[in-house]
């Protein structure tokens, strides 16, 4: 496809979009595919020299495979087969950069966890592009092709244009008859302290629809036509994830993720005995993971808060004069209150001085694929902590996650942060919340 500068295009049913590796002077690692794989999956990477060294780990951090390759300068192309486990971290240098994505292993395998390079008659060729765009002349026909899958089947639409400036093509499909279906729309949910009555639309051309509570269609519950369910006995203050799919002869539609809170209980008389035991200028004393009881207060699951709570402007403003100087994140765990709140330093707003912002009921939709390795310091592990126990405060995360949170007036918020270091703060500090 060619692009004219600063034309956008506007399309309507987006089946998937390639990554084209670009030549360059770094190491560059492509998300594999499929992704989630059965057995196999792909993985191209573009390497500027000749020696590779990959690292393969689980998710808890155990070292499975390693080896180094001799590749060719550019794009190599490796095959891997899984093992016994359901989620990799592999990690790829080349002595001066690295990068590391995750893979997601759907199936059943008795295989033995291998990654091959495949030999240059193995890969595809690349896909050709000319460096520094190509020369058009005012009035001439440009031409533009889609392409969508339906029904098994690739479908082509195509747009026409002279632009002279910028321009928005729509390609059309409303042609097509026999297409999977669209995405069911979210329709508010009924809440209290135990129990959720999801609700969504119904959808044109759909003949029923699957739940689940992750994002796996193929393990996902038949409801056949209903639009409706009814959850019961939860715990107050949670939060629950609903994965709903569309489906008819043609296959499934795109995922609807809803993500709802039973009702939230009121403070105990022993967290507002907490909160309360110190002027809201007091510092609180952190929990520390190596000691008891503070190792169960840690590791127990916080539940959400009433906005309206009549002591939680105390609460956090002892948490943020808690965690000034001490650190740029703190979660309501650290200080001894099952609760879903946290404080963050944003590095990635604001001029010199980065800002502190406070954050209640955040969850997290949504993860990148690729992940990175990055040290994790924590109020709640000391260094006498870390010598006397060996406890590693390194690990990977994404790259880039989609939160949804109320901040600090009550305004309900979603935002994908893409600045590495805050999210994977983020990651880190509602680790300690679940």
């Amino acid at each position: 496809m060619i692009y004219y500068p600063e034309t956008s295009l506007e399309i309507d049913m987006l089946s998937g979009i390639d990554d084209f590796v670009t030549p360059g002077r770094e190491l560059s690692v492509n998300q594999n595919y499929p992704n989630p794989f059965e057995n196999k999956t792909y993985v191209e990477v573009y390497t500027p020299n000749k020696e590779l060294k990959v690292n393969i780990s689980n998710i808890t951090g155990k070292e499975l495979y390693t080896e180094s390759f001799t590749t060719k300068i550019g794009l190599n192309k490796f095959l891997f087969t899984a093992g016994a486990d359901s989620q990799y971290i592999v990690n790829f240098s080349d002595g001066k950069s690295q990068q590391s994505i995750k893979l997601l292993h759907s199936g059943k395998s008795i295989s033995k966890l291998k990654l091959e390079h495949l030999s240059s008659e193995e890969v595809m060729s690349e896909k050709s592009f000319k460096e520094g765009g190509f020369t058009y002349t005012d009035g001439e026909n440009l031409e533009f092709t889609s392409y969508t899958t339906a029904c098994s089947e690739v479908e082509t639409a195509i747009a026409n244009g002279s632009p002279s400036e910028d321009a928005i093509y729509t390609f059309d499909y409303t042609g097509l008859t026999e297409i999977q279906p669209d995405r069911p729309e979210r329709i508010p949910a009924v809440v209290s302290e135990t129990g959720i009555i999801w609700d969504w639309s119904e959808v044109n051309g759909a003949i029923g629809y699957k739940y689940n509570t992750d994002d796996d269609y193929d393990s996902a519950t038949d409801l056949g036509t209903a639009t409706q369910l009814d959850w019961i006995d939860l715990t107050a203050g949670t939060n629950y994830h609903l994965f709903v799919w569309a489906y008819n002869d043609c296959g499934k539609s795109f995922p609807l993720h809803i993500v709802e809170a039973t009702s939230a209980l009121a403070f105990t008389v022993e967290e507002n005995d907490l909160i309360t035991s110190g002027a809201t200028g007091d510092d609180f004393e952190l929990m520390s993971i190596c000691e008891q009881p503070d190792s169960i207060i840690l590791r127990t699951i916080s539940t959400n808060v009433d906005m309206e709570e009549e002591n939680l402007t105390w609460l956090t403003t002892r948490m943020k004069y808690t965690v000034l100087g001490e650190g740029v994140v703190i979660a309501a765990p650290q200080v001894g209150i099952n609760r879903n709140v946290i404080w963050v330093q944003r590095y990635d707003v604001g001029g010199a001085v980065k800002p502190w912002e406070v954050y209640f009921n955040p969850v997290i939709l949504a993860y990148s694929d690729t992940v990175a390795l990055r040290s994790d310091g924590c109020l709640s592990v000391p260094t006498g902590c870390v010598n006397d126990y060996s406890i590693e405060g390194n690990s990977y995360r994404a790259i880039w996650v989609d939160v949804q949170y109320y901040d600090e007036d009550g305004n309900f918020v979603q935002e994908r942060i893409t600045h590495q270091y805050t999210a994977h703060i983020f990651q880190h500090e509602i680790d300690h919340l679940n």
